[in-house]
């Protein structure tokens, strides 16, 4: 019995020890894309355009710029509509940001606030020309994939000349076919659009960060704001190949930071509160998830476990 109770002593410590050795000192503070000095703006967009010239991490002929939005696809039934939604998305977008800085971005990792933005995407900085994301796509650039859909190209804005690799043509399928980038903007300025800006307002946030468990809170963000600005911006963002979208990883690093957020609410219990499922499985087989459960990046950064990046203050080091 006493050699027990000292195994369990040192197991403690030695979590202690591990846990220390990833706590960070000088957290980085993400801001807003608004909030990102112009140069930093800049900086940020070229190096989103640089990973589009550099090899592919998993060997294929494209780049890696396109690895994002094939692991992405690969993976989405184990990082969508499980509890692994959130983590999974958390580690994705610091992989993002650490290639962002191998291409020469020297800033921090930014968001889009989109409830600055409500029915009013058009006059949003983030949809500038110059140092933004362009606007909505083109009815007169249009483009049809081999599937038959016809595409419009964003035709403003530094990624207008942007070509991904690969697109989804269903949940579980991606071909490889370079398009140009695609949107199809829906802000809530029209009738038909309008309850999709009720589910994205600061009144619509308020609703969704009072959930008081993270089995009620996360399908909440991810069915609510998360899935509302996905179809809003339409276009690359339906398919499961939607990180050949620039916006994904502002739209997602919001995700993030309204987790944070809640997290904030009662660290002590929040920053390791994890449940639900972990994977979208049939019914009769029912798999609960737990903070040992991997996060697979499929070649493109080292595989963590959830309870590697539940608090942003460890080997994550930023806050919002």
């Amino acid at each position: 019995m006493h050699f027990l109770h000292l195994s369990i002593l040192f197991g403690l410590a030695a979590s202690a020890v591990t846990r220390q050795e990833h706590r960070c000192i000088e957290p980085a503070t993400r801001v807003e894309w608004r909030d990102l000095e112009p140069e930093l703006q800049q900086s940020y967009i070229d190096a989103v355009l640089c990973l589009k010239t550099k090899p592919s991490r998993l060997g294929f002929n494209t780049s890696l710029y396109d690895d994002f939005p094939y692991v992405h696809q690969k993976y989405n039934k184990i990082i969508h509509g499980i509890a692994g939604f959130l983590p999974w998305h958390r580690y994705f977008g610091q992989v993002y940001e650490d290639a962002l800085r191998e291409c020469g971005y020297k800033g921090v990792a930014t968001y889009w606030d989109w409830t600055l933005d409500v029915m009013k995407f058009a006059e949003s900085p983030v949809m500038s020309p110059t140092l933004g994301f362009g606007y909505d796509g083109s009815d007169s650039r249009t483009e049809t994939l081999s599937t038959g859909q016809k595409i419009r190209c964003v035709d403003s804005g530094p990624f207008s000349e942007l070509r991904p690799s690969y697109i989804a043509i269903n949940p579980t399928t991606t071909i490889q076919e370079e398009h140009c980038l695609f949107r199809s903007l829906s802000d809530g300025n029209t009738a038909n659009s309008r309850i999709s800006a009720e589910n994205y307002n600061a009144t619509s946030i308020e609703i969704v960060q009072s959930e008081k468990t993270f089995e009620t809170y996360r399908p909440m963000l991810e069915g609510g704001p998360h899935g509302i600005i996905h179809s809003s911006l339409g276009g690359e963002m339906n398919p499961t190949t939607s990180p050949n979208e620039p916006l994904f990883f502002l739209h997602h690093a919001q995700i993030d930071r309204l987790w944070w957020k809640w997290q904030q609410e009662s660290p002590s219990t929040r920053e390791f509160e994890y449940s639900g499922l972990a994977a979208q499985i049939n019914s009769t087989e029912l798999i609960p998830a737990h903070l040992d459960d991997m996060l697979l990046m499929g070649g493109l950064a080292e595989d963590l476990r959830v309870q590697d990046v539940m608090t942003t203050n460890g080997r994550l080091c930023y806050v919002y």
